[in-house]
């Protein structure tokens, strides 16, 4: 019984407050409607003047003798003495006003509020303050035959009291329910104080601020179900905190993955994802992506839609724990490789999971055309060993024959044990770069040495050597591989350029990260279309430079990659004036990138 008296109070005061809002808007409704009927009445009570104005021109034809000051007579015998007469024309010159004799001292009134009103309707009213007598006036004009007559009641306290309703009951009305209001707040006095305490906690919980301890609702059946609240919400709130210290460990955690991450509902929106998987599918896709959920308009990923939707519809929904689907697809897209995986979850949520492929998958077709290479390169030298060694092992030479193919043997196997090497030399940049020891490099000294070296070929060949580097250029680097980058160079220059050339090494600018060199030749150069191929392992120019002193194809791939490991850049050309140009960059030091 007590519960439904609490509810009997509060419906008690809906009802109340229904009431109070209709009876306001009621009230407020008649206040305006008496407002409007004593406005209406002062219209009238003017335009009886007006009219009388009006038969009293037209009686006396006092508009055709053009001498208004008849109207003073007219004025003088109204019962209120403070209404103005006005007579005005279609052009808005004033013809008389029974206020001012000297009627051509007044403005022009056709732009007047209440004559532009009278112009398209019945009448025209307006309140204003008069420039000419500098009193304040309800205007009230009407159109007539061939002039407007405009009939002007003072607006003082007696005019305002006129058009006000009578607010004396509006007040009774008004005190009436606010002691009844005042009544009931006091009869459900603890009703009140129950939803005041519930309010309170609604707030702060509403803020996310810590609920107050000194929260208590009375002793009734609403206090009981209140405090029945708070238990259960900081319950909730402790299971909440837990969650999102959860759920941001899980972010940290997907975040520092190298692979793209994205978790979506089954009706596929996304609940949360990663950096890398919104960078690698706007790689993917062939149009600006900027949210994980635009990833279902992604062509590339079709086969995954519908391996997704297959499992989200009615016919398999069933024992998805038991099965844990799993599906997984390889993409190519702009020289890129991606594998992408998804997975099926119980509650049909599920999970995508995108991992950049390239490295390792052009490794591995790099080493499956290096495999092919190599044995490419094996077989001539091996061959040619196997065929000289088993020529002479059946006897069929003499001495002079024997001692020729023991040569051409020994050449063979140097050919190879130089192929060997470079191919070493190169696996161990790519794999193990980091084996090397950097130390400082004085790269006059080392280039001098290597010129010292090749001066013999030099010769041989007719090649002059133009050299401009500076004295003491130092840099920390590898010396051994920054050996290999200039002696790869002369090699290449030496072996193809041609003879009676001019080889020219110049460090032609340095910075405060970068030393900047050109290697040029003055021979035959290459066609353009193997320019982009030149630094390619195991790739010959077919035209232009020949191959009668052999070489293992891997010099200037080895050049590449050694000045890659001092972060550096390597680009050719043809010469304006002949031969090739090599213009690479070496970091001053390299040490940075290999620590």
């Amino acid at each position: 019984m007590r519960i439904i008296a609490t509810y009997t109070k509060k419906w008690l005061v809906y009802i109340l407050s229904f009431f109070l809002f209709f009876t306001a808007v009621l009230l407020v409704s008649e206040y305006y409607h008496e407002r409007k009927f004593r406005l209406e009445a002062l219209n009238e009570k003017l335009d009886n003047f007006a009219g009388l104005t009006d038969r009293y021109i037209t009686k006396f034809n006092i508009s055709d003798r053009k001498d208004f000051t008849g109207l003073d007579s007219l004025v003088d015998m109204f019962p209120d003495q403070t209404i103005r007469i006005t007579v005005i024309d279609y052009q808005g010159d004033v013809l008389y006003d029974s206020e001012v004799s000297n009627t051509a001292t007044m403005e022009n009134h056709l732009m007047r509020p209440e004559i532009q009103q009278a112009l398209s309707n019945e009448f025209g009213t307006n309140i204003r303050l008069s420039g000419t007598t500098n009193f304040k006036y309800y205007y009230y004009a009407k159109k007539f035959g061939q002039y407007f007559v405009r009939v002007s009641a003072r607006y003082d306290i007696n005019a305002k009291k006129f058009i006000q309703p009578d607010r004396i009951f509006l007040l009774f009305i008004v005190l009436f329910f606010l002691a009844a209001s005042l009544t009931i707040i006091v009869i459900t006095d603890k009703f009140g104080k129950s939803i005041s305490t519930l309010r309170e906690f609604t707030l702060q919980a509403l803020a996310n601020k810590p609920i107050d301890e000194k929260i208590a609702f009375p002793e009734n059946e609403l206090g009981i179900i209140g405090q029945d609240i708070i238990d259960i919400y900081q319950s909730l709130n402790r299971t909440k905190e837990e969650l999102m210290s959860e759920k941001a460990k899980l972010i940290r955690h997907l975040n520092m993955l190298d692979e793209g991450i994205a978790i979506f509902s089954k009706d596929m929106r996304l609940i949360t994802s990663n950096n890398h998987f919104i960078r690698y599918i706007n790689h993917i896709s062939d149009s600006r992506v900027f949210t994980g959920d635009e990833f279902f308009r992604i062509h590339d990923f079709d086969p995954l839609f519908s391996f997704i939707n297959k499992y989200l519809n009615e016919e398999g929904r069933t024992n998805l724990a038991d099965i844990q689907p799993t599906y997984e697809i390889n993409l190519s897209k702009a020289g890129k490789y991606f594998s992408v995986k998804c997975i099926v979850f119980p509650d049909q949520s599920f999970e995508v999971s995108i991992n950049d492929i390239t490295r390792p998958t052009k490794r591995k077709i790099l080493k499956q055309q290096i495999t092919e290479n190599i044995a490419h390169e094996l077989k001539t030298p091996v061959s040619s060993i196997k065929g000289f060694l088993e020529t002479i092992l059946n006897g069929n030479t003499d001495k002079a024959r024997t001692m020729d193919y023991l040569r051409r043997a020994y050449s063979q196997s140097c050919r190879l044990a130089d192929l060997i090497h470079d191919i070493s030399l190169l696996t161990k940049m790519e794999e193990a770069g980091s084996l090397y020891k950097i130390e400082k490099v004085d790269l006059e000294e080392l280039i001098l040495d290597i010129a010292g070296e090749i001066e013999p070929l030099l010769k041989e060949n007719g090649i002059k050597l133009d050299l401009k580097i500076p004295e003491s250029l130092l840099i920390y680097g590898n010396s051994g591989l920054l050996y290999s980058i200039f002696r790869n160079l002369f090699d290449n220059a030496i072996d193809h350029a041609g003879k009676d050339i001019t080889i020219r090494l110049e460090n032609y600018m340095k910075d405060d990260d970068f030393c900047y060199f050109s290697f040029s030749d003055s021979g035959t150069g290459v066609p353009d279309d193997d320019l982009p191929r030149l630094f390619e392992r195991f790739y010959r120019v077919d035209k232009g430079r020949d191959r009668k002193k052999g070489g293992t194809g891997l010099g200037l791939a080895i050049v590449k990659n050694a000045i890659q490991f001092h972060k550096g850049d390597i680009s050719v050309k043809n010469h304006a004036g002949g031969g090739l140009e090599f213009l690479f960059t070496l970091a001053k030091d390299a040490r940075s990138s290999h620590e």
